[in-house]
């Protein structure tokens, strides 16, 4: 929903945030007749999260309870009944709590990392029609156990192995949740994320040498002495990061992460990237992890080498993000029609056949797009890549397009091909977005029309730093980064539903859904990934679909094959006449409230 109308002052795209949606979302569900119903509402986030993921929060007693709840229709009422009561987070977890659950399974029952029904919205209690279920404590009781003895199992591979392998484990965990997007896990009670208020891992929030953070404490203290679900969280961790790219971690963002869950997620990775499983029968469960984590990245990289497409399916509520591949590539034929028509016209050129031909087009048309450009536009190259963007926006079906990318491709190439480290000192303005609205976007700033080239310069802005964010790992540079803040080149195209609860200027500027489409170029003998990208945005109506994704990836292989030619051109020495237009004073005056209906 939007919370603000046309001309407040908050800005007519501004959501209502994540916490006054948690909320919201409690107060819905204590109206639920139920206690499945209840949940379920509670865990989707009112269906904005799929249920299935949504649930994967559950601890496993907790699961055991939700499904004896259900069998037995349950009630959800306002008053004490049996003990039983659901509680949703401030992190938006639904939790069933029961007894003393919060100190069942744990050593440390005062750890600040446990997520209570303390730190969250009181839903209801649980009202049994015909009594409590037999036996239902003792099953609780047992499931805690086991889940506890689990992680007393890891705790202890974990104590034999050498000192230096575990903290070198911890070294790379904080190290990648420094340098990718924030997550919030689960390992039984506990919450461990690195996102705004509950972070208790290194990332924006909280620094490395942060008493915050619990790798900090964990470095710092005897593995015998760690909390056992530390020890099973951090086991968890490092072989879900050490299975394919870091980003890897977000895929149980929002969800529990387990033993008995990443082992059948290890063995369905492994199995889709059509490698063998390796014979895991009678190790630690440490070690086995560690080992399928192994293949399953050997796996990846085989598959990937083949041709496979990966790209991610996320849920911005709780920033799960879900990794496929797609073993069908994007081909010419995948472009909206409309897009590739523009491309001939503003070439020039016959409707390319494949990109191999648009590339040779675009090569071929270089020397005159580095010439002054018309229509506000300060070269050709400007107006043409604004146009490519306009249309794939219109095409796909979007309130805004946007393309970013550095201001001197021509200069950055020659510092690469250098080894200079000279471009990490560059800051945002050594960037540009090119950012499109549709016409109907703009349509919905007609009573707050002062608002558009605001939203437009706020879109543009955080794209620059994002390309600031990236570069160093872009140009391989990052280890020599220092201090410099960076984040892994994405890679992945993605699809997003619901991303304007958490992010600043996602809830600001209305980012409900997205598509991204991040791609690389070669740059002085290498791939240099992340470098440009292609977005799309909706504020208003349906999400996108994996039609509208595909469709993205191919608008964005479009793209490169321009941005390619362009690199191509000044490595071999045409002059570089820089990217000069897609800066504040430029947005503002194209898109200011006399021009904003009559571009």
């Amino acid at each position: 929903m939007r919370t603000a109308s046309l001309g407040e002052d908050v800005g007519i795209l501004r959501s209502e945030g994540f916490a006054a949606l948690v909320e919201s979302v409690a107060s819905e569900a204590a109206a639920r007749a139920t206690v499945a119903e209840a949940v379920e509402h509670a865990a989707s986030l009112a269906g904005r999260v799929p249920v299935e993921i949504g649930l994967r929060a559950l601890t496993r007693p907790e699961e055991h309870l939700f499904a004896a709840a259900r069998a037995a229709r349950a009630e959800l009422r306002a008053e004490p009944g049996s003990g039983e009561r659901l509680v949703l987070t401030r992190t938006g977890r639904a939790r069933l709590l029961f007894g003393d659950q919060e100190n069942s399974d744990q050593e440390n029952s005062d750890q600040e990392n446990d997520d209570q029904e303390n730190d969250g919205h009181p839903v209801g209690y649980v009202h049994w029609p015909n009594g409590r279920p037999t036996g239902l404590a003792a099953e609780l009781a047992r499931l805690s156990t086991r889940d506890f003895d689990e992680a007393v199992d890891i705790r202890d591979w974990l104590a034999g192995l050498p000192r230096t392998r575990v903290d070198a484990m911890i070294e790379k965990i904080r190290f990648s949740l420094l340098h990718m997007a924030p997550v919030q896990l689960y390992t039984g009670t506990a919450h461990y994320g690195n996102l705004g208020k509950s972070s208790n891992l290194v990332g924006k929030s909280v620094r490395p040498d942060s008493d915050r953070c619990r790798l900090k404490s964990l470095a710092e203290t005897e593995i015998t002495d760690w909390d056992v679900r530390d020890a099973c969280f951090l086991a968890c961790l490092h072989a879900l990061i050490s299975s394919g790219p870091a980003v890897r971690a977000e895929e149980f963002s929002g969800t529990q992460l387990r033993p008995d869950r990443l082992l059948a997620f290890l063995r369905r990775k492994i199995d889709d990237y059509r490698v063998g499983r390796p014979p895991i029968d009678g190790l630690p469960t440490g070690q086995a992890l560690q080992l399928l984590a192994e293949t399953c990245a050997e796996g990846r990289a085989t598959a990937t080498a083949a041709g496979a497409r990966p790209y991610r399916v996320i849920q911005g509520l709780n920033l799960n993000k879900r990794e496929t591949l797609a073993h069908d590539p994007v081909t010419i034929a995948d472009v909206p029609t409309a897009v590739v028509r523009a491309a001939a016209r503003e070439l020039d050129c016959p409707i390319p056949a494949d990109f191999a031909e648009l590339r040779t087009a675009f090569e071929a048309a270089m020397p005159a797009l580095n010439g002054s450009g018309a229509d506000g536009f300060s070269t050709r190259f400007e107006q043409v890549l604004h146009e490519l963007v306009m249309v794939g926006t219109e095409a796909i079906g979007s309130d805004v397009g946007m393309s970013r990318g550095p201001r001197r491709i021509g200069e950055l190439a020659a510092m690469v091909a250098a080894d200079s480290p000279e471009a990490m000192e560059w800051t945002t303005t050594a960037f540009y977005c090119c950012v499109t609205p549709s016409r109907g976007f703009v349509e919905h700033f007609a009573a707050a029309a002062d608002e558009l080239p605001q939203v437009l310069r706020a879109i543009s802005a955080r794209m620059r730093y994002n390309g600031w964010h990236y570069l160093p790992h872009t140009i391989g540079m990052h280890e020599r980064a220092d201090e410099r803040d960076w984040f892994f080149a994405p890679t992945m195209s993605d699809l997003t539903d619901w991303s304007d609860q958490h992010h600043t200027g996602h809830v600001a500027n209305g980012v409900r859904y997205a598509i991204r489409v991040p791609f690389g170029v070669a740059m002085a003998g290498e791939h240099r990934p992340g470098m440009f990208d292609f977005r799309l945005m909706r504020a208003f109506g349906e999400p996108y679909t994996l039609d509208d994704l595909r469709a993205g990836t191919a608008v964005g292989e479009l793209l490169r094959c321009l941005y390619q030619a362009r690199v191509d051109a000044f490595a071999d020495g045409a002059a570089d006449p820089g990217i000069l237009d897609f800066d504040n004073p430029w947005y503002q005056a194209r898109y200011s409230s006399t021009l904003a209906t009559a571009r």
